[in-house]
């Protein structure tokens, strides 16, 4: 998090670690959660996204956003 982007209350989470497929329920629970905790910045207008950040599968080249969706964690494929 750059500094002119704190505020009171503000935090990031940056992280690698690898997910296997069979945890992506532990991880999606873990993730719907954080959403409960997100600022209406990372809210969608239809309030149904809840933006998180960026996933990165090992083989791809390009991050895709990482959403979580009327609670649900929205895995990209």
């Amino acid at each position: 998090m750059r500094r002119q982007d704190t505020r009171n209350g503000a935090w990031a989470l940056t992280t690698r670690q690898e997910i296997h497929r069979d945890d992506f329920d532990r991880t999606g629970e873990l993730l719907s959660w954080i959403a409960t905790k997100a600022a209406d910045a990372h809210r969608h207008f239809d309030g149904r996204d809840v933006h998180l950040g960026w996933i990165r599968f090992c083989e791809e080249v390009q991050p895709k956003l990482l959403v979580v969706r009327d609670g649900a964690a929205v895995w990209p494929l």
